[in-house]
């Protein structure tokens, strides 16, 4: 490994809590990070819809048919909003206590719980 891919790999996780850290007051992420969010989070949608099931409705999904602003203009009904979200916060739930340091000392690899809370979102 190159000395620059080294450095970049202890960067990381600074800038992953940049991103996903503790909100500044007043802080509003540069357009171009914004716009990555986004992309990635109608990946999520697009994935969503292509394999959605039919299951009954949550009163949050319910609640998210008229609160979908952070969606954009993506036309994915109630249920797959819930679902990418139910995605995008139980893995980044996982990676942020994992670079903050909080599986240290508990005895088990966080790889695997990262890639079993993936295997278990990708089956439902």
């Amino acid at each position: 490994m190159t000395r620059v891919a080294e450095e970049e790999l202890t960067v990381l996780p600074q800038r992953y809590l940049l991103i996903y850290g503790t909100p500044v007051p007043g802080y509003q992420a540069p357009e171009d990070i914004t716009l990555i969010s986004s992309e990635i989070m109608a990946m999520l949608l697009d994935a969503g819809s292509a394999s959605a099931r039919e299951r009954p409705a949550t009163p949050f999904d319910s609640h998210l048919e008229h609160h979908r602003e952070w969606a954009g203009s993506h036309p994915a009904p109630p249920a797959v909003l819930h679902q990418a979200l139910s995605f995008w916060t139980r893995l980044h739930g996982v990676l942020s206590l994992e670079l903050a340091g909080h599986f240290t000392g508990m005895g088990f690899d966080p790889a695997l719980l990262f890639a079993a809370e993936l295997d278990d979102l990708l089956a439902h």
